[in-house]
């Protein structure tokens, strides 16, 4: 039995996306974020996925870290949300103790996530 040549032959392809976001993600953390307001979940989407895209959040000695993260106008703009909605949302996610934040004028802000179920966790 011979295949016609005339018939394309389908390969499956593999989903690639262009654009992602890696995990694993608190879920406690996004449930307080969320409770802040939706803007803050949203920001908080923004912090994790730059902190993992750029290897910011990871095993620093025995306990896990963040590094510190650059939270660009442009890149809260990727998801609808103004550079007056951000510093709102980073500012109440610093008072709720989610984050350190780090601002100086004219700049764009500097964050740490702080994972308060991680610093709970026994070590041994």
């Amino acid at each position: 039995m011979s295949l016609d040549s005339s018939i394309p032959v389908r390969v499956p392809k593999s989903r690639q996306y262009g654009e992602y976001i890696r995990g694993p993600l608190p879920l406690k953390w996004f449930q307080r974020a969320s409770n802040i307001s939706r803007t803050a979940g949203v920001v908080g989407l923004i912090i994790w996925g730059i902190a993992y895209q750029r290897k910011l959040w990871g095993y620093n000695s025995q306990r896990r870290t963040s590094g510190h993260i650059k939270v660009t106008n442009q890149a809260c703009m990727k998801w609808g949300i103004c550079g007056n909605s951000k510093n709102t949302a980073l500012r109440m996610m610093e008072e709720a103790g989610l984050i350190r934040l780090d601002t100086k004028r004219g700049r764009s802000p500097f964050v740490q996530i702080i994972d308060d179920d991680l610093r709970t966790e026994k070590i041994e």
